[in-house]
């Protein structure tokens, strides 16, 4: 799996457009007034798949990354236990399928570095360096590093390795927290690029007069291109300045 890329499936990419060419529809109708500018408008839903895409990129590491969290907990333990790496991993399949559905990533990654360790006859080593690559995540190839760099050194695995887990597990609680306290912000910021769509909308319904200068003119179609675009841009700054990785 590349957790850089995604790719929409039938029904998921079905699902997208009829939600962004609905969205985008109402929009075009409440702010030209005309259905051929409506028409037009959902043409962005074209464009708008690509920023989607990242968008579930993003939240998909999310899910692996709070996800690995609770599989360093599994390794620790059974480390300490005297384990290695290869029968901690098959144990944390164990421990982690009472917690998370079979598709869900750590729960696909630890299903096949089992079966290219195993089956497969590939090395420990290979397997888990590029489930580290390709994860693109700084705690999981920290993790490896320090793991491989134990191995090859013949410290005392489970102390290196238990205080490494609590290292980046502390790490990923102040992530947590942070996202907690981000996400308040963004529901807000959400809300706010809705309202104006939702005044227009209101004054189209009920008071379609007063918006009635603004349509069917060049100086009028420039005002409300103006006030979409400047939603966008909000849309897309909002977005970035609530990205705060730690």
């Amino acid at each position: 799996m590349n957790y850089s890329e995604i790719t929409l499936l039938g029904r998921e990419r079905g699902k997208y457009y009829a939600i962004a060419a609905i969205g985008l529809a109402v929009i075009g109708w409440a702010f030209y007034g005309s259905l051929i500018a409506a028409a037009a408008l959902v043409l962005l839903a074209i464009p708008g798949e690509k920023y989607y895409k990242k968008t579930l990129v993003r939240k998909r590491k999310a899910r692996l990354n709070s996800q690995f969290k609770d599989l360093l907990i599994s390794l620790s333990a059974s480390f300490q236990a005297g384990r290695q790496m290869r029968e901690s991993l098959a144990e944390a399949e164990v421990n982690l399928k009472l917690i998370y559905g079979d598709d869900e990533p750590i729960m696909l990654e630890l299903r096949d570095i089992l079966r290219r360790m195993g089956s497969g006859g590939e090395s420990e080593k290979d397997v888990l360096y590029d489930f580290s690559i390709r994860s693109e995540n700084e705690d999981i190839m920290s993790f490896f590093d320090i793991y491989f760099a134990c191995l090859s050194t013949g410290g005392n695995m489970s102390k290196v390795i238990s205080s490494s887990v609590n290292v980046l597990q502390d790490k990923m609680y102040i992530a947590k927290e942070i996202e907690t306290m981000v996400a308040q912000k963004k529901y807000e910021s959400k809300l706010l690029v809705l309202l104006p769509v939702a005044i227009v909308m209101l004054l189209k319904l009920m008071s379609p007069g007063y918006l009635a200068p603004l349509y069917g003119n060049f100086v009028g179609v420039v005002i409300m291109s103006v006030s979409i675009l400047t939603l966008a841009v909000s849309v897309l700054w909002s977005d970035k300045i609530t990205q705060i990785e730690v």
